[in-house]
């Protein structure tokens, strides 16, 4: 029964230290029945591809009254996390998964992405400013002046 508790015990110290902060390479050794056992415990959010907090040109309202961004986005290797702001700190709020990431020759970036709902989209910096992303709803660049969306584009906000 001791070892089941502890066992028990060491698991929730190994989830709590995967969510405060664990890369998705580390492993955690836990005891086992037979000996020591190394699980990987994946965390949802990766490092950084292009760096800063972005946000929507589009203007949502608070419960406060305060106008804010309709949201907030960070991009790790692996996805694209949108989110919002609490007290100046970012928090995700869900994520889509990168299909493609590419580093343009002018600095900036295209990024193809897709929805958990099946929408296929690109982001890609203007060749005006490397700090808005444009947002097309399509992954076909001859559809982009079709498929562009203002309001969805994102501006680099740090």
């Amino acid at each position: 029964m001791k070892k089941i508790v502890v066992t028990v015990l060491a698991l929730i110290m190994v989830i709590g230290t995967v969510g405060c902060g664990a890369k998705k390479e580390d492993a955690a050794i836990i005891g086992g029945a037979d000996g020591p056992t190394s699980i990987f415990l994946a965390s949802k959010v990766s490092d950084p591809v292009v760096s800063g907090t972005w946000q929507t040109a589009s203007i949502g309202y608070e419960a406060d009254g305060d106008m804010q961004p309709e949201y907030y986005v960070q991009f790790g290797d692996a996805e694209i996390i949108y989110g919002h702001m609490e007290n100046n700190d970012f928090v995700p709020d869900h994520f889509d998964s990168i299909s493609l990431f590419e580093e343009l020759e002018t600095g900036g970036y295209k990024i193809k992405a897709e929805s958990d709902n099946g929408v296929q989209y690109t982001y890609q910096s203007s060749e005006e400013d490397a700090d808005i992303l444009e947002y097309y709803e399509t992954w076909n660049e001859d559809e982009f002046s079709e498929k562009y969306s203002g309001g969805a584009s994102l501006s680099r906000c740090d």
